[in-house]
């Protein structure tokens, strides 16, 4: 008979537990959405994409992430970078108008 360790690992070198980052990607995942959704009669700038970018990238930096909430920001960064080529390629599309 073997004993099983019931208690969760400790989370890597000062890092916050993976727990309690769910409802940041959520606020996260919702802000994305609104950024690649609205259209370009809202405010074009990229203040709100560069945020949403810092505040992923510092999620990974402060939390210990499980494999599918990494999965998350990944897909989160990479729905704002094709957000950001297809607004560039339409601003300097000759047949934009």
């Amino acid at each position: 008979m073997t004993v099983v360790d019931t208690q969760s690992t400790p989370p890597a070198a000062g890092l916050t537990p993976a727990s309690l980052v769910n409802t940041e990607l959520d606020q996260l995942e919702r802000m994305v959405q609104y950024i690649t959704r609205r259209g370009e009669a809202h405010d074009p700038s990229l203040l709100d994409q560069a945020y949403c970018e810092k505040r992923l990238r510092a999620l990974v930096q402060t939390y210990d992430l499980a494999a599918t909430q990494r999965q998350r920001v990944i897909s989160l960064l990479d729905r704002l970078e094709r957000e950001a080529v297809f607004r560039l390629r339409r601003r300097t599309s000759p047949c934009s108008g």
